[in-house]
């Protein structure tokens, strides 16, 4: 191969490489870091975008879970301390139609009076600005529950269940017992689905909407050093809180990864604005556009944020930032619930 493979993978020079390198590339990636212990399937070649920062890249199954390949990037800035430069101030210097206590609360625990005022609250809410060196990685395309192994995928409409049957035979009734069968016409209409379901150290199940499908998971009871041993065993690492925001953000000078339009309505627009929040980032990979969770880094820096909806444009998007740190701490032996925690598997390519 005529490309020193590190350097390829550095995305200023990636975007220029032709397909049939870029697939030399990946072939070598999968031969050389991937454990040949694990089963690599369903490469493909894919395109993305999101607020217009594209990258052409390969995502693959391993182990039947999707992931993506992530160029590095030597000079990564990342972190934020622009306050609210960028975000209309309509967005955050107003007050909401429905004073909830929470947004009062808020204001009074944070200070929230003055833009100055606001300026400050923003950038202790996220990361110091720095410079990093991130090596490329693959990356899981969705995060997934603490102390889980994924099973498969139950389809609701069809009935039909894709992913390892032997293992969904055996808490299959446990699992249908959560969901009771309409009785009626009316009743079928009004029905809502639980959003999940968990019975500890047996399973864990997580309602797509979108799709109307379960994906369900083994679970065992985990704390932080749990999951860094249950890592190293399988091979994957943890993302670093750096690895985490890059892959988040693609190091754009943007506090969201979609851009900064937060609102979120019933207009066209604000359809729009959702859609993007909802969509996979420039490098295919899906976060949280809700505060129902947390995701665990390497660095026990929490991301994102399980928390109740405010109802003010800023109040209820900034834990959505590429670069938001929790005010959370994690306590490494203390125990973590799927319903709360998620974390992201990722092989990070790198010499020695």
């Amino acid at each position: 191969m005529d490309v020193n493979i590190f350097e390829a993978l550095e995305w200023t020079q990636w975007k220029t490489l032709s397909l049939e390198l870029k697939t030399q590339v990946m072939n070598q990636v999968l031969k050389y870091f991937v454990s040949p212990l694990k089963k690599v399937s369903d490469v493909t070649y894919q395109q993305f975008e999101l607020d217009g920062v594209k990258c052409g890249t390969f995502e693959c199954s391993i182990d039947n879970q999707r992931f993506v390949l992530v160029p590095g990037n030597q000079a990564a800035i990342l972190g934020w301390q622009s306050g609210v430069q960028g975000i209309s101030r309509n967005l955050w210097d107003q007050t909401p139609l429905k004073e909830s206590q929470a947004y009062r609360r808020a204001l009074r625990n944070y200070g929230l009076k003055t833009a100055e005022d606001w300026e400050i609250f923003v950038n202790e809410s996220t990361t110091p600005l720095r410079k990093q060196m991130i090596a490329p990685m693959l990356v899981q395309k969705n995060s997934q529950p603490v102390g889980t192994t994924y099973i498969g995928e139950l389809d609701l409409i069809t009935g039909e269940f894709s992913g390892e049957s032997g293992k969904f035979t055996s808490i299959k009734p446990s699992f249908f017992s959560y969901i009771r069968q309409p009785q009626s016409l009316e009743e079928s209409l009004r029905m809502e689905l639980p959003k999940e379901i968990f019975e500890e150290n047996s399973f864990y199940a997580l309602l797509s909407e979108k799709n109307e499908k379960y994906t369900i998971y083994e679970h065992e009871s985990c704390d932080f050093y749990c999951l860094l041993e249950k890592m190293e065993e399988e091979l994957f690492d943890l993302l670093t809180e750096d690895q985490w925001e890059y892959a988040a953000s693609g190091a754009t000078r943007k506090l969201f990864r979609w851009g900064n339009e937060l609102e979120e309505d019933e207009s066209s627009y604000g359809r729009q604005i959702s859609k993007k929040i909802q969509q996979a980032n420039m490098f295919g990979l899906y976060f949280s556009d809700r505060l129902d969770h947390w995701e665990i880094t390497r660095s026990m820096y929490l991301k994102l944020e399980k928390a109740e909806k405010i109802g003010h444009p800023l109040l209820d998007h900034l834990p959505l930032s590429s670069y938001y740190r929790s005010r959370n701490i994690l306590v490494g032996s203390q125990p973590i619930s799927p319903c709360d925690f998620h974390f992201r598997k990722a092989i990070i390519i790198q010499n020695g």
